[in-house]
């Protein structure tokens, strides 16, 4: 069976309007945010607060300034985080840097 969804994907890809499954979910998330700018920023605080991306890479993604960045954290209660406290922590943020890829968000 076929899933609503999965077959909608499939119509719009089928209709010339997207190359594949993930342009078009690329294209629902960027539509997401702009409806609902609030849900990406409680998508990279989640991420920030985990540890799987830094301050700058957050700032990054939002298109403001690291300062803006830290103001945005603190009201939301996030303690930042000024560099790695360890060599694994640096680690994993190298990893996490190499692998994010932003056209997709």
């Amino acid at each position: 069976m076929v899933i609503k969804s999965e077959w909608e994907i499939n119509q719009l890809i089928r209709a010339g309007l997207y190359s594949d499954p993930d342009a078009v979910l690329r294209s629902a998330l960027n539509a997401l945010f702009v409806l609902h700018p609030e849900q990406k920023l409680q998508m990279i605080i989640a991420a920030y607060r985990v540890g799987d991306i830094s301050l700058g890479k957050a700032a990054e993604l939002l298109g403001i300034s690291s300062e803006e960045m830290k103001d945005q954290f603190r009201q939301a209660g996030v303690p930042v985080h000024l560099g790695p406290q360890s060599v694994e922590e640096l680690k994993k943020e190298i990893t996490a840097f190499e692998s994010t890829d932003t056209d997709h968000l």
